[in-house]
């Protein structure tokens, strides 16, 4: 027997053979992320059962899938990858490093990129709203229930047939948290505005989300108000960004909770955003399901710029791990996004606990089932509940009417 696990044919010792489940628990990939690894020719099995087609591994490859995981983990390619596998370790210390000085390159040319088209960009003429303030349908009934804290609880925000928002909610525990951290707030704003936000807290705070909730949908009513020897804000924009401003300084000292925030504005035909986290704002249009957010996790960065496919990202155990939320430590500025609202959209948001468990088909069904709001977040709720539910849910659903 040979110093490497193989015998003098070259055959690798059944004691170091490894199941494809074995490899996968020691180096933290799944199997489908092996497969995937395997049909890439980087980490081929050394047997595959002609009858069967399981994978055997041997002990000595756990390194190498090891260093694969954590190499894909920073976005690098496969090519890239396996020229590093296949290299000596100082060889392949100096291929890393010269991998990420040309990134850091490039991000500051992007960076210096981005600067100058953020200042053309604010040079340019805009051209004006087809659809003026005055032809802006915008009277609404409210229940006026704000921040919503009762587990299956929906309502439904239009009576009148000029109603131009019918908006209805839901928020449940589900069937494994012991607590509820999710939190749901619709609140009518000066102006005939709406705020519709949800928050999914984690840590030892349970009603974090609906403190920051309440404090962003007061912070924006005192903007868009005026009052006090101050005017009124005139840009929901500028207005949400500076409420938002305020968020970090009630997180609890102690950095042990956080919280993914969603927050939308409705201002007549048009839509403002803000988002930290992974909750998420689907855009529905004329029988299709727009994404209007990206997760703010880095999994979901790579997959963005086509370092990471969409089986690995699925198969990837840091997939929920968020880099971007508020909380101690990490960047709280959200993402603004602006869109223009026609009749007939449907604005929905989700927390995780709903798009992390529901097929993209499921939840794709479900919205586009043509049913009112109330009946549409009752169908996902449902839909979660009966998948399992490991995480709090929540939704809201508003339609331009």
């Amino acid at each position: 027997m040979g110093t490497d696990g193989q015998d003098a044919r070259g055959r690798t010792a059944p004691e170091d053979i490894l199941g494809i489940g074995e490899l996968a628990r020691r180096s933290g990939l799944s199997p489908k992320a092996l497969r995937l690894y395997d049909a890439s020719d980087l980490l081929p099995p050394r047997h595959v059962d002609p009858f069967t087609g399981y994978r055997r591994y041997g002990a000595d490859q756990v390194g190498r899938a090891l260093l694969i995981a954590r190499l894909r983990g920073l976005g690098m390619g496969l090519e890239r990858i396996r020229v590093i596998c296949d290299l000596p370790a100082d060889a392949a210390g100096q291929e890393l490093r010269s991998w990420w000085l040309q990134e850091q390159a490039d991000a500051r040319t992007r960076s210096t990129e981005v600067a100058s088209l953020l200042t053309d960009l604010r040079t340019l003429p805009t051209e004006e709203s087809p659809m003026t303030p005055d032809h802006t349908e915008r009277t609404r009934r409210t229940d006026q229930t704000g921040h919503t804290g009762h587990p299956g609880h929906a309502g439904e925000r239009s009576a009148t047939a000029s109603a131009a928002v019918r908006v209805a909610h839901v928020l449940e525990q589900g069937g494994v948290r012991a607590t509820q951290q999710d939190a749901v707030h619709v609140q009518d704003l000066p102006g005939e505005r709406l705020l519709l936000a949800i928050a999914d807290g984690f840590g030892a705070d349970d009603d974090l989300s609906g403190r920051l909730l309440d404090a962003l949908g007061e912070s924006l009513r005192t903007a868009l108000a005026g009052g006090a020897g101050t005017p009124p804000a005139s840009d929901v924009l500028t207005a949400l960004e500076s409420a938002w401003a305020a968020l970090p300084d009630l997180l609890p000292a102690d950095g042990a909770s956080g919280a993914a925030v969603l927050a939308a504005v409705l201002d007549g035909e048009r839509l403002v955003l803000a988002h930290l986290g992974d909750g998420r704002a689907l855009l529905v249009r004329e029988g299709h399901v727009e994404p209007l957010t990206r997760d703010h996790t880095q999994v979901a960065s790579l997959v963005a710029a086509g370092r990471l496919t969409e089986e690995e990202a699925a198969a990837d155990p840091r997939r929920a791990v968020l880099n971007r939320a508020l909380a101690a430590g990490a960047p709280t500025a959200p993402d603004l996004i602006a869109r223009t609202l026609t009749a007939g959209d449907r604005l929905v948001l989700t927390s995780d606990g709903i798009h992390a468990v529901l097929t993209p088909e499921a939840l794709g069904e479900a919205l586009l089932a043509g049913a009112s709001p109330e009946r549409t977040v009752q169908d996902l709720a449902r839909r979660t509940l009966e998948a399992g539910a490991p995480d709090n849910l929540a939704a809201i659903v508003a339609d331009l009417v």
